[in-house]
C-alpha cells in the first residue's frame, strides 16, 4: 500500500508539472502556401511559434436577462408604427382607386401583435398580421389613413402620424 500511495504522489506531481509548463505550437506554410500548425518544429523551415498556456479563457460575464424573457417596465421597448406608402401629401393618379398601404413596426413584430387600418377615421381593415393594405375604388379627393397596433388583448400600443394623400382619377363617368 505504500508504495502505490508513494507511486500515486509522483505520478500527480509530475502532472501538474506538466500542466504548469507552458506549451508551444509551431506554425509555418508548407510548399502550398498552407498553414501548418504542429506542437514539434519542422527542421531546415522558417517556423513561428505560439505560446499556449493551460490557463482557460475567461470572457468578461455578459447580461443574459434578455434570454429569461422578462424585462423591467423601463426596459420595454416601444412599440411604433410609421407609414411608408403613400407618404404625406402624396398624388396618386390611378384610374381604377387603387391605394396600397404599407408600413413599418419597430423594433420588429412579434407574436400576438395584429395592424389595423383606419381610413378616413373609420376602421376599414385589420386586424391582421400584416401592415400591408390595399384599397380599392377609392373615390377622387383627400383622404387619410393611419394604422395601429393591437397586442394580443386587442389593446391599442402604438398609432402611426395620420398621411394625407390625393386620388386623381382621369373620368367617374363610365362610358357606355
Amino acid at each position: 500500500m505504500g508504495k502505490f500511495v508513494f507511486l500515486l504522489v509522483l505520478l500527480l506531481g509530475s502532472m501538474q508539472g506538466l500542466a504548469s509548463d507552458k506549451k508551444k505550437i509551431y506554425v509555418w506554410r508548407n510548399a502550398d502556401g498552407v498553414l501548418v500548425f504542429s506542437d514539434s518544429p519542422k527542421p531546415n523551415v522558417k517556423t513561428d511559434t505560439v505560446d499556449v498556456s493551460n490557463s482557460p479563457n475567461i470572457i468578461q460575464s455578459v447580461d443574459a436577462s434578455i434570454l429569461s424573457g422578462k424585462k423591467d417596465e423601463q426596459q420595454a421597448e416601444q412599440v411604433t408604427i410609421e407609414i411608408t406608402k403613400p407618404s404625406n401629401e402624396q398624388t396618386i393618379r390611378d384610374n381604377t382607386g387603387s391605394v396600397y398601404i404599407n408600413g413599418i413596426i419597430r423594433p420588429s413584430f412579434k407574436r400576438g401583435m395584429s395592424v389595423v387600418l383606419k381610413f378616413d377615421d373609420k376602421k376599414v381593415a385589420g386586424p391582421q398580421k400584416s401592415a400591408v393594405f390595399i384599397l380599392r375604388d377609392v373615390d377622387r379627393g383627400e383622404h387619410r389613413v393611419q394604422l395601429e397596433v393591437w397586442n394580443e388583448s386587442g389593446k391599442v400600443i402604438a398609432v402611426s402620424p395620420s398621411v394625407t394623400f390625393f386620388v386623381h382619377r382621369a373620368s367617374v363617368n363610365r362610358p357606355n
